[in-house]
């Protein structure tokens, strides 16, 4: 097999010289898209606002430039972002074949880690959003300092996620599970918990890089991760070449193997390969009250992934009550969207550190401007994962399922469900834009009252009273999605107004 001899000192060995070949020729470089250079500390609904400034191009030319821009930004991360889903699919795929039990074990027992790590993503936001101010405004050695007070934070979210997944079969026992199934399962939840922290490293050193328009390494590292991953697998779920056949356990220890090769890859070239001096690399900083105004935004952006994703879980349970065709339908249903979403997820990365770099400069036009930019971009990309998810719908299901009442049902909701793909991803960029530009507890209020409010009672009215079913789920995503995407996107213009009135009476 072409996995013979893997080993993993050798592989990140190979990862760290793919890397450094790449950061060779992709430095990144300091030239931001923003037209001018102020301190963070300036506030920037006090600079001059000029509509009319285009650096000497036309307003075509210009907005084709920001689509470059944003595009160059763009792809790395999509990748990156498709990437994390690919490593859990690969994880289905080897175990589903090794044995159906087993699968069932990985099912239950990730679902504290992934619940936990969604909620993490949140928490580690602020690293993204203060790293592509600083970058904006040119204050480009403090990215490193934020990095650094990104640091520990992340360790401290990743243990306390351990302590829980460490008591994943006492949840799973509270939740209604068998005894030997919530066993397997909470020993699958332990083993998860182990690379938490790891992951969180991995993530916010991910998005200072990111927030330094350099996304090329992480782009590689996941693509050279779910390399590992497959091989990693391989090994451990059958037990070849002498090591042991452990099945679903094997499949989560590859996964801490893959993310201690990932935080190995991306420290190794953040420190040899960045100008250290010119980040701030080289001048490490501790303290809790400096990384204060980091955790605030996270708390925010935490509480907003909490709710989205606790919505969602909701949605699967109303899936459950109408027996396990729907449920089976359903699940299918999200894994299809999901794939979707993360690639126009990456392009919401994208214009939040674009946003963020124009905040920190104090350009308001731009701030404005690239949001919709974005957005442009993203709804025509997500235009043909909507034309894919509705007349390849029934192609998708059969890759997931030979059972045909299954397979039908699920291919309907697929095509319906597309709708929903455009608003999905789209309030995601409004929500991150806003959190770039300072504005950090409207949108989780605003995802509490789309979610909590709207999105759940309107599924279950929808499903139960109006007897719609399994397609009322869809009813539930569709508007759930579409008030967000409506109420982020009044709120952007909203800011933007204001901040022309409040230099209107400055000037």
């Amino acid at each position: 097999m072409c996995y013979r001899g893997l080993a993993v000192a050798q592989t990140m060995r190979l990862l760290v010289s793919f890397i450094s070949a790449l950061a060779l020729k992709n430095r990144p470089s300091a030239r931001v898209p923003t037209l001018r250079i102020l301190p963070v500390s300036v506030c920037p609904t006090r600079v001059r606002h000029d509509r009319n400034r285009n650096d000497g191009l036309s307003i075509m030319r210009q907005l084709l430039q920001d689509m470059r821009d944003l595009l160059a930004l763009a792809w790395p991360v999509v990748i990156s972002r498709t990437g994390i889903l690919t490593l859990s699919i690969t994880d289905t795929v080897m175990v589903g074949h090794y044995a159906s039990e087993h699968l069932a074990y990985v099912g239950i027992g990730m679902v504290p880690s992934n619940i936990f790590i969604l909620v993490m993503i949140g928490l580690l936001m602020g690293t993204s959003v203060l790293v592509s101010n600083r970058f904006g405004a040119g204050e480009t050695a403090k990215t490193g300092e934020i990095w650094w007070l990104s640091l520990p934070w992340g360790i401290a979210i990743g243990l306390v996620g351990f302590v829980i997944c460490a008591f994943g079969e006492t949840l799973l026992l509270l939740s209604g599970q068998m005894p030997g199934l919530a066993a397997k399962g909470g020993r699958i939840s332990f083993i998860a918990g182990l690379s938490l922290p790891l992951a969180a490293i991995h993530m916010t050193t991910g998005f200072f890089l990111e927030g330094v328009r350099n996304p090329r390494p992480g782009m590689v590292i996941m693509i050279v991760a779910n390399i590992i991953n497959i091989g990693a697998n391989y090994v451990l779920v059958y037990g070849m070449y002498g090591f042991p056949e452990l099945g679903a356990e094997g499949s989560i220890w590859a996964t801490f193997i893959v993310r201690l090769a990932q935080v190995f890859a991306i420290l190794s070239y953040v420190w040899f390969f960045l100008d250290r001096a010119k980040y701030g690399i080289d001048r490490p900083v501790w303290g809790w009250r400096a990384a204060r105004e980091m955790r605030r935004i996270g708390y925010a952006s935490g509480v907003s992934m909490g709710v989205e994703n606790a919505a969602f879980n909701a949605l699967a349970l109303f899936g459950g009550l109408l027996g396990t065709v729907v449920l089976a339908a359903h699940v299918i249903t999200i894994n299809v969207f999901a794939l979707f979403f993360m690639m126009g997820l990456g392009f919401g990365v994208a214009t939040a550190v674009s946003v963020g770099n124009a905040y920190g400069a104090g350009d308001m036009a731009r701030v404005y401007r690239w949001a919709w930019v974005g957005l442009g971009l993203q709804t025509g990309v997500m235009m043909v994962g909507v034309l894919i998810m509705f007349f390849y719908a029934r192609y998708a299901a059969g890759l997931f399922t030979e059972d045909a009442a299954v397979a039908k049902l699920a291919a309907t909701m697929i095509g319906y469900a597309s709708i929903a793909l455009i608003f999905d991803t789209g309030q995601s960029l409004f929500a991150m834009s806003l959190r770039a530009r300072r504005d950090t507890w409207y949108p989780t209020l605003i995802h509490i009252l789309s979610y909590v409010v709207i999105m759940i009672p309107l599924t279950w009215y929808m499903s139960f009273e109006l007897g719609r079913g399994a397609l009322g789920l869809i009813d539930g995503i569709v508007l759930g999605t579409l008030a967000p995407f409506t109420l982020l996107g009044l709120r952007y213009i909203y800011l933007h107004r204001r901040a022309l009135k409040d230099i209107t009476r400055t000037a």
